[in-house]
């Protein structure tokens, strides 16, 4: 064998040492291992409720999380301060909280719809006092086409934030609409005319019964109000032909729709002179 006459020195591994850096290799495993199986959990669960897509953005997100707080941790077990490194993050964070605000509160929202499942493409809605027909349902915004075409974007903080109403989910629709006729025409007559026309149009529910009713006894005629229910998916046609039957029927019958007076009093009677002759 040969002595090359030097030897090589070893560095002395305390064994304070090597029971820390088991500790963090220890945190930084289990942390990993936490966050992967928390990442599978939790994308099995949304993906019941939301999209694929959505629901693997949020668990990979999760994972990449709680992957920076084991390294935080593991970083602390270390002897590394860490305090200027949170104090900084949490700056950063406040900042770009601020400056990602309408676009957090819309991702939040989109979660929430979709995970409530309040809207679904096909349906008929109406949101801020457009109506319309899903297209898309989107993390960010909701498509809709309305009933004159136009394509429109909504936000989803916006919908989260309104009233909406979903006009796909129930099979019958309440049609709703007044009849003024003047004072002199019989309201009983009126009454048995509008009748007719409701028993004999094919798509008016008898359960619920249609209502007619005088609602209003106003300054220029009296106000008779109708109400029927139909079949969700004949409400525009069915509510356009009964107007229009029910103008024909009134008109034939010879009501007068009344229309809106105004009387003018003078305080001093006015004097009226009559021309003068040449």
């Amino acid at each position: 064998m040969w002595n090359m006459g030097f030897t090589i020195p070893l560095p002395s591994i305390e064994m304070e040492n090597i029971l820390r850096i088991l500790e963090i290799v220890s945190i930084v495993c289990i942390g990993i291992v936490f966050a992967y199986l928390l990442r599978k959990a939790l994308f099995r669960t949304l993906i019941r409720v939301l999209p694929q897509s959505l629901a693997h953005n949020i668990a990979k997100a999760t994972f990449y999380t709680v992957a920076a707080i084991t390294i935080l941790i593991a970083l602390g077990t270390m002897g590394i301060d860490l305090t200027a490194l949170v104090v900084a993050g949490g700056f950063a964070g406040i900042v770009v909280g601020f400056a990602l605000q309408p676009i957090l509160s819309n991702l939040f929202a989109g979660i929430y719809i979709m995970s409530e499942k309040a809207l679904s493409p096909g349906e008929l809605v109406e949101v801020n006092g457009v109506q319309g027909y899903v297209l898309e349902v989107s993390v960010m915004s909701t498509k809709i086409r309305s009933l004159d075409g136009a394509i429109l974007r909504i936000p989803n903080n916006e919908i989260l934030n309104t009233v909406l109403r979903n006009f796909s989910r129930t099979p019958i629709r309440r049609i709703e609409f007044v009849v003024s006729i003047a004072y002199r025409e019989n309201a009983e007559r009126v009454y048995t005319i509008i009748n007719n026309v409701l028993d004999n149009h094919p798509f008016i529910l008898l359960d619920p019964p249609p209502e007619v009713f005088v609602s209003n006894l106003g300054s220029s005629g009296v106000d008779i109000t109708v109400r029927v229910w139909v079949p969700s998916e004949l409400w525009y046609d069915v509510a356009r032909d009964l107007l229009w039957k029910l103008k024909k029927a009134i008109s034939e019958a010879g009501i007068e729709i009344p229309f809106t007076q105004i009387d003018i009093w003078f305080r001093t009677p006015l004097k009226l002179e009559a021309p003068c002759k040449s």
